[in-house]
């Protein structure tokens, strides 16, 4: 195998902040991934991203970690850059508009992994408002991207009718978990480890406060619980703590007279992420719109049910609610309704799939996408 240097832009967010705070978030699990991956393949990495506060990135064997202030006057330095590189690799819409600026003159092969397309927003939710401007920058991506990675049968669709593709630069692919850090423990020995209730109905969300992720109708399904005499606990994992919306969302619970209801948890490890996944009853998951849906892959490996919005692939990971419950409408209503379902048939959703998923570990995942190229 000949060691290649590849160039892996994130121009959106750093590998480096922290989960569920800001723009931190599914891409930056992915890039760590797919950096980590390629490292074990004995290639250099040149990594790109914007500057930041607080990143507790170094560079190291192999691994070089720029992050550039001022997008505009950094030709020469990618100059050098674009020279040594044999393949590129961009994360999101930001980074492909960035590809387009600097390394337009470069013959290198080039492949362009969106993890949200803005149009495919608009398909799971009809009150989305597309942003146009955005929306005319990932067209211009299929003639200059030799490839596109598509997570789902949808996203493919999209990437064909709507953004130009052809057919044959289309990567199907998805993101993936690490079956060493995601896994069942006792429920007990979770809670006892997070220092939470042993005796109460624990509904797990993760996410940042981004509409499209749903936290205002987890927070509503807890309200609407709570008017019909149910006490149970909502965990939020991530929600951008002590941010300016999550001092606004306290004001509404205090208003919902729920905040005993909510346990803000914020920003954590994957390994403390793995205890909450198992200390919870069921992880909610009311997204309006996922390009693949991630967090029920995990908690999936550490088989705790899910109750999920059909959007991305979680319906493939539930095999249409064989292996958890599936929202048919993301309104607080419809999930109140599935919840209040799945506690009176808790016994009934002790389930396995981990041979659904099996395939979807980050090795795996990975070797698979990008065996052809390095």
């Amino acid at each position: 195998m000949m060691e290649k240097t590849i160039t892996i832009l994130s121009i959106h967010s750093c590998f480096g902040q922290k989960i569920g705070i800001g723009n931190a978030g599914g891409l930056n699990i992915y890039v760590d991934n797919l950096i980590t991956f390629l490292l074990s393949k004995n290639h250099k990495i040149i990594f790109i991203t914007s500057s930041h506060e607080y990143c507790e990135l170094e560079d190291k064997e192999n691994l070089k970690i720029i992050h550039i202030n001022n997008l505009d006057k950094s030709s020469e330095e990618i100059e050098s850059i674009k020279n040594e590189t044999d393949l590129l690799i961009s994360n999101y819409w930001t980074s492909g508009t960035f590809a387009k600026d600097f390394f337009d003159s470069s013959d290198i092969p080039k492949i362009n992994i969106s993890h949200t397309l803005e149009f495919l927003k608009k398909i799971h939710n009809e009150q989305y408002k597309i942003d146009n401007k955005r929306f005319e920058e990932e067209k211009k991506f299929y003639d200059f991207f030799d490839y596109v990675l598509a997570f789902s049968d949808l996203e493919k669709e999209v990437l064909l009718s709507e953004y130009g593709y052809k057919t044959s630069q289309i990567i199907e692919s998805t993101p993936g978990y690490k079956d060493d850090v995601f896994y069942s423990i006792p429920k007990v020995k979770a809670r006892n480890y997070l220092d939470l209730y042993q005796n109460e109905k624990l509904i797990l969300f993760v996410g940042r406060l981004d509409y499209l992720k749903g936290l205002d109708i987890a927070i509503e399904v807890i309200n609407l619980s709570n008017k019909n005499n149910k006490n149970y606990k909502l965990l939020i994992v991530g929600g951008d703590v002590g941010s300016k919306e999550q001092k606004k969302l306290i004001k509404e619970l205090d208003k919902m007279k729920i905040s005993d209801s909510v346990v803000w948890l914020g920003s954590l490890s994957q390994k403390e992420l793995n205890y909450c996944y198992n200390a919870a009853d069921i992880v909610m998951i009311p997204s309006r719109s996922e390009t693949f849906g991630l967090v029920c892959l995990e908690a999936s490996a550490t088989q705790t049910p899910v109750l999920a919005s059909q959007v991305g692939r979680m319906k493939d990971i539930l095999e249409d609610g064989k292996y958890g419950i599936l929202a048919e409408d993301i309104t607080p209503e419809n999930f109140a309704d599935k919840l209040e379902m799945f506690f009176q048939k808790e016994e009934t959703y002790k389930v396995n799939n981990l041979d659904i998923i099996k395939n979807l570990e980050w090795n795996s995942v990975l070797e698979k996408t990008f065996n052809k190229f390095i």
